[in-house]
Order: structure tokens, then C-alpha cells, then sequence
């Protein structure tokens, strides 16, 4: 880093930062010498994280000690604010308090200065769900659905039974139905909303903490509360649990301080003040909102209702890693001022929620197109040629097919599974108009596959070529590996999903070819006269091919497009395969073996899938 001290700084020097900060400066022009004590040090780069968070006022001195800044945060989360600690005891109405306070939900942040005045880019990976429909009502209702978010395997509700509304508090939890699914609704229907508290929330919530902890599942557990009085009454029922229960006051004790990978990853009870910048594989959210002791309800939603409360809101829907658990004492349907912004994205929240943890996946899916929906340019292009012929022709021999599978911009062309099952075996990424309209190489080739793996996918990339040429093969390799064989071997099959070959025709053995020897052999074509980097000729090195090919077994492929030989041979525990076009220097991989026994038997089995797929021996 390099220092300057002020001293140092000329007249013009002090106006250049001051022009430069005038953009995100909302405090009277002062001159440096007025902002920065004497010999202060300027930094070559300033970093801002949640910044969101920072006030202008906070964040411009900073700015003074930078050559450059970079300013990180989320528009759609919390503004700076204090307002739980700003409430008072009083039994004043919420709004009347927040009126007394003075708070602005919207109030100015360095973030919102930035994003008006610098350049920005948006970084659109979701890194921290691994259930899609945890994170798919936040990018509808705030990110425009640009969060890029992945796609799940399982197809959450295809099984599930409603869960029934919970009227004795008493009755046994079943686990299963929070661990057997991303979103559940839990709504307790005599619950009663008093002195801004709910306790039958509170104390069940309690119990499923007490139920998480004895079944040693292990997931990281997270409470979130709507206000700090509901925060310290799940607090007070979790301590009145475990005085009546040693063995869960020493697991619940455990759990306060757990460490994980030597970070903290222990249970927390928060309210949406202070939970941003959280996250746990479960997230318990109570609601606590519901009718009083006379049965009324009011739609007093506290900071939610202000202007801005749908920043709040964010902050909590998108917590969870594995489940979100809502217990509530309200349904969608009680909430009747949806005119107000922040109750009605509250309201469409519930509704989502209770059909998700329901399985009515149409009626959750409407939901969200309701607030963002893809446009026809996108819907029509789950629907070109290739994929209604393709799709048509693995139904017709019994699969069950799904198109555009996926709630962002990031989809699977089409996803197979087999009958009566709720999870798919297989997707299929089709090289469509979108395909190449990433200009992201590495992304397009690399990541999205390999993200894809990482979630628990199977992954194909069929080409249009390949399937006007040879539709006949493509859709026998999908079969082979819905029916579980060739496993291994399917990637050789499916030109190119992760490194484009240089050969285009379909069938070429991609998963054996390497990057680094394409690359050398791209090289040594340059070098001059012919010769290979031990100086031989390349005649040369042809014979010495030929004089090793008595050792091996060979087969060739013949097609109208494509010819190409495999060979293979067994030296004690060794087994070697050597590959390529007819008239081209061979590929050569060795793999060892524990036994010459089992090598023998490796080469059977590579024999057998090498014939299968058209190969022939001469």
C-alpha cells in the first residue's frame, strides 16, 4: 500500500477528491483538512461489505483515505436503521411510535448514493440455498428473477400430504415433515397475539428445537422473530423447556456454542433487526402476528407496514440452506390491507409458503409469475423444434419429461425421471439461441455444468447436429443411463459437456481426451521439419506406433462421418489403452491395477462396452 500524508497533499491535489467524492457526498463541501485529522494515511483500495448498512455520514471519511473504493451490498436488504432499539416500552400503536421515532425505512444508504453514480455489476450466483423454491420468492419479488439459482433434483411436493393446522400443542411433532421438505407450514389455529407476543408460537417452536436436538440430525438451526418481544419470549420458552428436561438443557447448551470447520455455527434466536448476514441449514421463523383474546385481528404489522418494509421481509425469506419452518397463526387470507406494499408481499409470502409445504407446485409457481414473469421471447424458447421432438420421442418410450426446469434464468432444457418417482434421473441442456448468447465461456462450459454435478445432477449436452444426424444413437445412450448402465462411460458419449473436442462429430471419446495433450499436439504442430519434442520425425514416431500395435487388441469404428480405432493391452497389473482417428498419432492412457487379475477383467469389461457401441476387432 502507499501512504501520503496530508501535509503532502497540494490545493489541487485536496479539489480532486473532493470532485471525486461530490457524487456520494451529501455533507456540505468542507475541505480536506477540515474532514481528516494531520498525517493521515491514504490507502490504495477501500472495501465496503453490507453496505447497505453504512450511512453516508459513516462512509465518507473512508473515502478520503482511498485511491480507490469498491462498495458491496444488497439494495433489497436492510437499510441503516435502529428501530427495535429506538422503541420504547410505552403501549403506544406500532405506527404511532414509528411515527414518534422518525425512522425511514428507505433512508439513504452509501450503497444507494453508489448505485446511482458508479459503475456496478451484479453478481448473480446464489451461493447459499440448495433448494431452489428457499430462495425463488426473493429473486421473483425482488431481483427480477436475475438471481441465477439451481435447479433442484427432487421435486419438491410431488409426495406430500398438507400438513394438518395444529390445534393441541401437545401432539407429537413428526419430524419428517420439516426434514422431508424445503418450505413447511406449520399454522396453529387458536393461537392469540397479545401485548405484542404470541406464546403458543413460542413454546412450539421450542419443542421442535427440543425435537431437532434428540434426533442429532445435526443441522444448524436458526429462530427469527417478526419483533424483539416475540424474540424474547421464544428465549423464555426454550430456558422453561429445558429446566423441565436436563438431558435437552445440556444438548440445547451444546448447540448455543457449536463450532463447525473452527467457525460459529450455534443456534440463535434473532429478530429481523439484527438476523442479516445470518444463515443456518434450518430456519424456524415465527410469524407471531394473530388475533387477541376477543378474536380480532389487526393488520398492524409493525416496521413491515412502513414504507420500506419489504426490505425487512427479504432479509428473512432468504436465511435458510437446506429448510425454512414457518409457523404461523395467521393464514394468507387474514390479511385484508394488501394495499400496503410491505403486508402485500407478507401476504403473497404466506400463500407461497402454505402451497409449497402443501405440494400444490401450480398454484406456488403462479405466485411468483404473478410478480415477475418470464417473457415470451423465454417461454417460447423452451419450446423450438429440437426440444418438442426430443421430449416427444423419450415420452413415447415411457419417460416422463418436464421442460424449462428451473424458477431463474438458469434452466435444464428438459429433465427426465422415471415413472411414479419425485426425483429426476437426468437433465438436458440443448445448445438453443441461448446457449451461445452467453459471452461467459467459462461459465457456460465449466461452471453451470459442474454446479449443476454439485447439487446432484446428471448432466447431458445433446447437440442439435447430433440429433438431426443421429437421433436414433442419442436417444440410446439417454436410455442406457436411465436404466443405470454404461454409467461410466455415458460423458464419452455426449460430445463435449465440459471440453469442447476438436472434432465436432458426435460419439467421439471426450471424457478420454486431454487438455493438456490437445494442447501440446496444437503446439507441436508449429514446431518446424516435422519432428516431436525428442526430435523425432513424425514417420518416426509412426513406426514406433506400429511396432507396439502387435501387443494390443484392435478395434475400429466406421461411420459416414467418423473413423476411428481403440486398442487395448495387459502388461502384469498394467492395463493401456491407445485411441484416435484412423491416419493420427494415438491418445494413451495407462491405468494400474491392484492384481493382473483384475486387470484382465477391467479389460473384458472396456472390450464389452467398446462392441456395444459399434466398435469391431481386426
Amino acid at each position: 500500500m502507499r501512504y501520503k500524508s496530508i501535509r503532502e497533499l497540494t490545493e489541487a491535489d485536496s479539489q480532486k477528491i473532493i470532485t471525486a467524492l461530490k457524487p456520494v457526498w451529501l455533507m456540505s463541501p468542507l475541505s480536506v483538512s477540515d474532514v481528516l485529522p494531520i498525517d493521515t494515511s491514504i490507502f490504495d483500495v477501500v472495501i465496503y461489505d453490507e453496505a447497505s448498512q453504512i450511512t453516508v455520514e459513516e462512509g465518507v471519511p473512508s473515502l478520503f483515505r482511498a485511491n480507490q473504493s469498491i462498495v458491496v451490498g444488497d439494495e433489497m436488504q436492510m437499510p441503516p436503521t435502529n428501530f427495535f432499539g429506538s422503541v420504547s416500552n410505552s403501549e403506544e400503536d406500532d405506527e404511532e411510535t414509528e411515527d414518534k421515532i422518525g425512522i425511514s425505512l428507505d433512508a439513504e444508504s452509501l450503497l444507494d448514493q453508489s448505485s446511482r453514480k458508479l459503475a456496478s455489476v451484479m453478481l448473480g450466483w446464489h451461493y447459499r440455498s440448495r433448494h431452489e423454491n428457499l430462495i425463488s420468492f426473493s429473486n421473483a419479488a425482488f431481483y427480477q428473477r436475475n438471481l441465477l439459482t439451481i435447479p433442484d433434483t427432487k421435486i419438491q411436493g410431488a409426495l406430500f400430504k398438507p400438513i394438518e393446522p395444529i390445534s393441541n400443542l401437545e401432539d407429537e411433532i413428526d419430524l419428517d415433515q420439516i426434514l422431508n421438505r424445503s418450505i413447511s407450514f406449520h399454522y396453529l389455529e387458536n393461537a392469540v397475539y397479545a401485548n405484542r407476543k404470541n406464546r403458543d408460537e413460542a413454546d412450539y417452536i421450542a419443542l421442535i428445537v427440543q425435537k431437532l436436538l434428540e434426533s442429532e440430525c445435526r443441522k444448524s438451526i436458526g429462530v427469527v422473530a417478526f419483533s424483539m418481544d416475540q424474540q424474547s419470549e421464544i428465549e423464555e420458552a426454550l430456558e422453561r423447556l429445558a429446566t423441565k428436561d436436563p438431558k435437552f438443557e445440556t444438548r440445547l447448551e451444546e448447540e448455543y456454542q457449536r463450532i463447525d470447520e473452527d467457525q460459529f455455527n450455534g443456534l440463535f434466536v434473532k429478530n429481523l433487526e439484527n438476523v442479516q448476514g445470518d444463515e443456518r441449514d434450518i430456519i424456524i421463523m415465527s410469524v407471531c402476528y394473530g388475533a387477541n383474546n376477543s378474536g380480532k385481528m389487526l393488520m398492524n404489522f409493525g416496521p413491515i407496514n412502513r414504507r420500506g418494509g419489504e426490505k425487512r421481509l427479504n432479509v428473512i425469506f432468504s436465511r435458510a440452506k437446506e429448510h425454512m419452518v414457518v409457523v404461523s397463526s395467521i393464514l394468507s387470507s387474514n390479511i385484508t390491507n394488501d394495499y400496503n406494499e410491505g403486508a402485500n408481499y407478507f401476504k403473497r409470502f404466506l400463500n407461497y409458503a402454505k402451497h409449497s409445504s402443501d405440494g400444490n407446485l401450480d398454484n406456488a409457481n403462479q405466485i411468483l409469475d404473478s410478480m415477475y414473469s418470464f417473457s415470451d421471447q423465454e417461454r417460447l424458447s423452451a419450446e423450438t423444434p429440437i426440444v418438442k421432438q426430443l421430449a416427444a420421442a423419450l415420452e413415447e418410450k415411457g419417460y416422463s419429461v418436464d421442460l424449462a426446469v428451473g424458477q431463474s434464468h438458469f434452466k435444464c432444457d428438459l429433465a427426465l425421471k422415471l415413472p411414479d418417482t419425485d426425483k429426476y434421473q437426468l437433465g438436458i441442456i440443448i445448445d438453443q439461441e441461448k446457449y451461445y448468447s452467453n459471452n461467459n465461456t467459462l461459465e457456460q462450459y465449466c461452471q453451470k455444468p459442474e454446479i449443476l454435478k454439485a447439487f446432484g445432477w446428471r448432466i447431458a449436452t445433446v447437440y442439435a447436429k447430433d440429433w438431426f444426424e443421429r437421433p436414433d444413437r442419442v436417444l440410446e445412450i439417454i436410455n442406457q443411463n436411465l436404466k443405470g448402465e454404461d454409467n461410466d462411460t455415458f460423458l464419452e458419449d455426449f460430445a463435449h459437456e465440459l471440453n469442447p473436442p476438436l472434432v465436432t462429430e458426435f460419439g467421439v471419446e471426450d471424457s478420454e481426451l486431454d487438455v493438456d495433450k490437445l494442447l501440446h499436439e496444437a503446439n507441436a504442430a508449429e514446431w518446424s521439419d516435422g519432428e516431436d519434442k525428442d526430435g523425432k520425425t513424425e514417420a518416426a514416431s509412426q513406426e514406433d506406433v506400429s511396432s507396439e500395435e502387435s501387443e494390443f487388441e484392435r478395434y475400429e469404428f466406421h461411420s459416414v462421418s467418423s473413423k476411428k480405432y481403440w486398442e487395448i493391452s495387459v502388461s502384469g497389473n498394467t492395463m493401456t489403452v491407445q485411441y484416435g482417428r484412423l491416419g493420427n498419432k494415438p491418445q494413451k492412457l495407462d491405468k494400474v491395477f491392484d492384481t493382473n487379475e483384475i486387470a484382465l477383467k477391467e479389460k473384458d469389461k472396456a472390450v464389452s462396452k467398446k462392441t456395444k457401441k459399434g466398435y469391431t476387432k481386426v
